[in-house]
């Protein structure tokens, strides 16, 4: 039973995770949200044009807002199997917060590799659902890499997962859930291919014609936040 005074114990089952991240500069790391004022953090991190993410974690839940230069472009909240996303995860994750509940970890990320983590929450998928036991995982990235492909390829395996973050078919960050150490090596994501049963998934960009939506719904209710 974790100590009433400590305040960075986390929770040993936060449910399976909103969207997998790599490691980046912590900038703070299990906050306990009980004295955490999460509109006031949003704001302040707007301020200061930080690139990153908010991540919560706690008991059967957790969630991510993703930040790139300041303005919130994507935010997720996953609960007992179910995955929000947009405004509707932006108010779980506030509500959860306002309740005291769980801790929070903010991490400083590069834009451009919060810009490939976007496209893996919310772009479109390329291709149906593709499997190691009939796809070459190192033919696909030469070939999206040859195509000058921007977004991201995603593995899912028994031994964990791995993503492959891409930008005009170069490879601009790549890690796994094992070690979470971000790279440009491929290598590691590639090697869960092995698994026949492993799932393959290519995310492009944003239809838009930037790579993060002017006015996405979770930069309209950040922008509400801080107004």
């Amino acid at each position: 039973m974790p100590d009433p005074l400590d305040l960075k114990s986390r929770p040993a089952d936060a449910d399976e995770e909103a969207l997998p991240l790599p490691f980046g500069i912590p900038l703070y790391e299990s906050l306990t949200s009980k004295f955490i004022a999460f509109d006031r953090l949003l704001q302040t991190l707007g301020e200061l044009g930080a690139s990153g993410y908010v991540r919560l974690v706690a008991p059967n839940t957790n969630g991510i807002v993703l930040l790139r230069n300041g303005k919130a472009v994507d935010c997720l909240h996953r609960e007992g199997g179910r995955l929000q996303r947009g405004e509707a995860a932006l108010t779980a994750i506030r509500r959860l917060v306002d309740d005291g509940a769980g801790v929070l970890d903010v991490v400083s990320l590069d834009s451009e590799l919060i810009d490939g983590l976007h496209h893996l929450a919310s772009g479109e998928a390329m291709y149906p659902p593709l499997y190691a036991s009939w796809v070459k995982g190192d033919g696909l990235l030469d070939f999206l890499r040859a195509q000058g492909f921007t977004g991201c390829l995603s593995v899912r395996a028994a031994a964990g997962g791995g993503v492959v973050m891409l930008n005009r078919g170069e490879v601009t960050g790549a890690f796994t859930t094992e070690s979470r150490a971000l790279g440009r090596d491929a290598g590691e994501v590639l090697a869960l291919c092995v698994d026949p049963e492993a799932a393959i998934e290519v995310h492009g960009a944003s239809s838009s014609s930037d790579v993060i939506p002017r006015q996405s719904p979770v930069e309209s209710a950040f922008s509400e936040l801080v107004t």
